[in-house]
């Protein structure tokens, strides 16, 4: 059966009587067999001498899902435009079609996941460039961003491979994301019990991930790594790669908060903290419940400042007790963020003395950047571009006085400005 032929002839009119459902399915159907992703799917699947291609019934389930699709069975909307797609395989062959890929093992999996990154070559180029990574109300152009992540995904019954873990009971996946397009570059399908810091994934992760980029844009590119996913083995990797003479790898990864820090936290003045800023590149600041009734005010006692951001650097490496970072590499930097903890917020003795929740990173952006990539509040964003909490802003904008940034109610330092 010839894939991609079903579109030989199409035709789209507006003169017609009738209505066609899920119209929409034949430009996705249409940018699978163009990229090439169903003909390369078509060659790493097997398929019989008989019956469906293989790669046409993975493109098709792609389709389905970005088509809103739940469950292998919701495959048959597409089995009902036949008029339309064409023949379309039914649930017991997708089912069968799955089934025969898992066969295929690892191998099996190389090559599907090399037709996937072939056609996303081949898409990207005929987009031209690609888009730039925004960071708050600031964009980066011409690195591309990669994102490691893991997460938990519930099982509510007895699944394969669904086991108990600190959240719950269900999978651990691990994936990669490229921040510039939002789509996913590799990925492990863990199970529940699989570990946060598990050197050997995060290493062969970063190494598909990189390896799926065209190769022109992999000469300058920034990793980001939660601090579950962080690993001694992980910085090393990631500084080995950064020190290839013609790449430019600019990393961040999350950090332990352990007496050392604890410590260097303790010595920082209140004047060094720096506003931490929001998705909008705004300060993160709520009203004050004893507010005045202008929303939008300038008044200092009105506004209640949500985020901090200092460097520790200075404090672990130059302290009394000498450098505390000797094992790690020398570019590596330590930067910590506190934030008013939401209601429920499970804190430790540490926190629960000041009231604020840390959160520690460790970075190889230099010192010396210049402009707004070297400000510690962007720095900040940079590393939490996709967690929640960059992309939350609560408070409305307020109405500066003058046309400056107003006086916060602690003598914190804003982006941009200097300690006084």
């Amino acid at each position: 059966m010839h894939a991609t032929g079903w579109s030989r002839g199409l035709d789209v009119t507006a003169g017609g009587t009738g209505v066609v459902s899920h119209a929409g399915l034949v430009l996705l159907r249409e940018l699978a067999d163009r990229t090439g992703l169903t003909a390369g799917l078509s060659a790493a699947l097997p398929s019989p001498a008989w019956g469906h291609d293989r790669g046409r019934v993975f493109a098709d389930l792609a389709c389905a899902i970005a088509d809103g699709a739940r469950v292998i069975s919701d495959l048959r909307v597409m089995g009902d435009q036949a008029e339309l797609l064409g023949p379309v395989a039914s649930v017991p062959t997708a089912w069968r079609a799955l089934k025969e890929a898992a066969a295929g093992g690892e191998r099996g999996r190389r090559k599907v996941a090399a037709a996937v990154n072939k056609a996303r070559r081949h898409a990207w180029a005929q987009a031209g460039t690609l888009p730039p990574v925004r960071i708050a109300d600031r964009v980066l152009e011409g690195v591309a961003c990669i994102r490691l992540d893991a997460t938990v995904v519930t099982a509510h019954s007895d699944k394969e491979l669904a086991q108990a873990n600190f959240k719950g009971y269900g999978y651990h996946p691990l994936l990669a994301a490229c921040d510039n397009t939002g789509e996913p570059l590799a990925w492990m399908l863990r199970p529940g019990s699989a570990g946060s810091n598990t050197a050997a994934d995060h290493l062969r992760l970063l190494r598909e991930a990189i390896g799926a980029l065209p190769p022109a844009l992999r000469r300058k590119i920034m990793v980001t790594c939660d601090g579950a996913g962080a690993s001694h083995d992980l910085v090393t990797e990631l500084d080995r790669l950064a020190s290839r003479h013609g790449y430019q790898v600019t990393w961040s990864v999350g950090w332990a908060l352990s007496g050392r820090e604890q410590a260097a936290i303790g010595k920082i003045p209140q004047t060094a903290w720096e506003s931490a800023i929001d998705a909008k590149g705004q300060v993160r600041e709520r009203r004050a419940d004893d507010a005045c009734g202008s929303p939008r005010c300038a008044h200092p006692a009105c506004w209640i400042e949500e985020a901090h951001v200092a460097e520790l650097t200075g404090l672990l490496r130059e302290g009394p007790g000498g450098d505390q970072l000797r094992a790690w590499p020398k570019a590596m930097r330590i930067f910590a963020r506190r934030e008013r903890p939401h209601p429920g917020a499970q804190l430790s003795l540490f926190e629960t003395a000041d009231g604020w929740r840390y959160s520690l990173w460790a970075t190889n952006l230099p010192a010396a950047t210049r402009g707004w990539r070297g400000q510690c509040a962007y720095a900040d964003a940079a590393h939490t571009a996709s967690t929640p909490a960059s992309r939350t802003s609560s408070a409305p904008a307020r109405t500066p006085a003058s046309g400056i940034s107003p006086p916060t109610t602690t003598r914190s330092t804003r982006p941009g400005s200097t300690p006084p």
